[in-house]
C-alpha cells in the first residue's frame, strides 16, 4: 500500500504565504498540507473565512498540486466539549460545526479532534458526562458533513493512548469517528505505562485514519 504523506501547516514559518508553502511543500514531495485550527484568535477567525477567500484558497491548493487534505482542530482545547461552563461548550459545537463545514469546502476528508474532555479544568464525572454527549453531537454533525472526525492522542492521562481513544470509538459505534494517534505522544505514554507502542497501535486496528510523525525524545 503507498501512503500519503502530509506536511503540517505548523511545520513551516507562520508568516509564509499559502502559495510559498504549497510550492516548498511540493518541492519537499509532500502530497498534502493539514491546516492548523488552534485555540489562537488568529486561526479561529479562519472558520469564518468567507465563501469568496475559501474559493480562492481551495483553487489555489488545487492548482499548486499539494490540496489541504485535513485539519489539526485544537481549539477545542480553549472551548473543550465537556466544559462546566455551557458558553464554552456551546462555542466548542459551534467550532466543530463551523470546522466541518470549512473542511467541505476546502475539499477536506479528515479533522483531528484533540482528545480533551477539558484541558484549563479540572476533569469530573460531570465534563465526562457532558463531553460524551456533546462527542456524539458532534460525530452527528460530521456524518450530515460526510467528514470523519479522528481523535489525536494526548499529552494528559485522559486520552494518551489509541486503547482509550477506542473505548470511545467503540461506544459511539460511527465511520465517522476513528483514531488519529499523535506517535510522539504514544512514545510518552509506552514510556510511562510500559506498553509497547505497537501493541497499542494494535488495539485501533481498521478505525486508524492517520497518524501524526514528529521526533520525541524522552525528558
Amino acid at each position: 500500500m503507498t501512503y500519503q504523506i502530509g506536511l503540517y501547516e505548523k511545520a513551516t514559518p507562520p508568516g509564509l504565504p499559502w502559495r510559498a508553502r504549497m510550492e516548498a511543500a511540493r518541492a519537499a514531495h509532500f502530497d498534502y498540507i493539514e491546516l492548523s485550527i488552534d485555540e489562537s484568535a488568529e486561526r479561529l477567525a479562519r472558520l469564518d473565512w468567507s465563501r469568496q477567500e475559501r474559493k480562492e484558497l481551495y483553487v489555489l491548493s488545487q492548482d499548486s498540486g499539494v490540496p489541504f487534505g485535513s485539519i489539526c482542530l485544537s481549539g477545542h482545547r480553549r472551548y473543550p466539549l465537556g466544559s462546566r461552563d455551557a458558553d464554552m461548550w456551546t462555542r466548542g459545537l459551534e467550532i466543530m460545526d463551523k470546522a466541518l463545514s470549512l473542511a467541505c469546502d476546502l475539499g477536506i476528508r479528515y479533522i483531528q479532534l484533540a482528545g480533551y474532555d477539558v484541558y484549563y479544568e479540572d476533569s469530573s464525572p460531570d465534563t465526562l458526562r457532558r463531553f460524551g454527549e456533546n462527542l456524539e453531537k458532534s460525530v452527528e454533525m460530521a456524518a450530515r458533513y460526510g467528514v470523519v472526525l479522528g481523535f489525536e492522542t494526548m499529552e494528559t492521562p485522559f486520552m494518551d493512548t489509541v486503547q482509550k481513544a477506542m473505548s470511545y470509538v467503540g461506544s459511539i459505534g460511527s465511520p465517522y469517528l476513528g483514531v488519529y494517534p499523535d506517535l510522539g505522544n504514544l512514545t510518552n505514554a509506552s514510556l510511562s505505562y510500559g506498553v509497547p507502542v505497537s501493541d497499542d497501535l494494535n488495539t485501533g486496528a481498521g478505525h486508524i485514519i492517520a497518524a501524526h510523525i514528529k521526533e520525541t525524545r524522552p525528558g
